[in-house]
């Protein structure tokens, strides 16, 4: 990464990435940033991220702010396009070039939430982490998208993983409460966060359950495996972060 940024100004074509609230979630918006970038370290183009004051720019920051830009500098361009995430849907892929560590740091709002959602966090660690859907979102139905998003998963499969590494220390993540408490009652040494549960692609999503969303997902990227139950981009992306185990198993 630190050869393209040395060699970025002397990029004559620029592609500017802009994702707005509603595009998706933490790993839509991730994903398709990785992919325009890469896409842009392949052939010698500038790159910019399009700055929409959204509660994931601000606590999932560039470590290279040259590759930040605000809407009045677009004008000043030359030779440049602009790519939204609808562009790529179905087109999506996860072998990119950098680890997203080395492109991507958390703000110190995020890492001292820590404590605040999960107290006792251990040293070492692994994730299990189900997305339910959309459909399963505790929230008003009115500004959900997608209202019968459901992600398939095993029940079997689950339990299976957690009885297998019942000797270490898991965080189990699901976007559901309900779920999570479930979890926890059938298996006390689990450990689950306290933290608001919100969707950050939706518009009645609250400051704190952004940052605590966030704060989870930064929790994942720090994980010595991750389990994926159901599909998601959430835990695929924070697996990119440090190029964590992760393992996949949808029924």
């Amino acid at each position: 990464m630190e050869k393209y940024i040395t060699n970025y100004k002397n990029f004559h074509e620029t592609v500017v990435y802009d994702f707005k609230l509603g595009n998706g979630g933490i790993g839509d918006y991730l994903k398709f940033f990785m992919i325009i970038l890469s896409d842009c370290v392949n052939n010698n183009k500038k790159f910019y991220n399009k700055i929409n004051d959204l509660e994931i720019q601000k606590y999932i920051k560039l470590k290279y702010d040259v590759l930040n830009i605000r809407n009045e500098q677009i004008s000043k361009l030359n030779n440049f396009i602009i790519r939204k995430p609808n562009q790529y849907y179905g087109k999506s892929h996860f072998n990119y070039k950098f680890n997203l560590d080395e492109i991507f740091i958390f703000d110190n709002k995020i890492k001292k939430n820590v404590k605040n959602i999960l107290p006792n966090i251990p040293t070492n660690y692994i994730s299990i982490h189900l997305r339910l859907g959309d459909r399963y979102l505790e929230t008003d139905k009115k500004f959900v998208f997608v209202k019968n998003d459901e992600r398939k998963f095993s029940e079997n499969k689950l339990y299976k993983f957690i009885e297998e590494n019942i000797n270490k220390n898991i965080i189990f993540f699901c976007d559901n409460k309900q779920k999570k408490l479930k979890i926890k009652e059938k298996y006390k040494n689990i450990l689950i966060t306290n933290s608001k549960i919100g969707h950050t692609s939706l518009s009645n999503t609250t400051s704190k359950q952004f940052i605590d969303s966030i704060t989870e997902f930064y929790i994942l990227t720090n994980s010595q495996l991750i389990y994926a139950a159901s599909k998601s981009g959430f835990s695929k992306l924070a697996s990119k972060f440090k190029n964590v185990e992760y393992i996949e198993f949808i029924e």
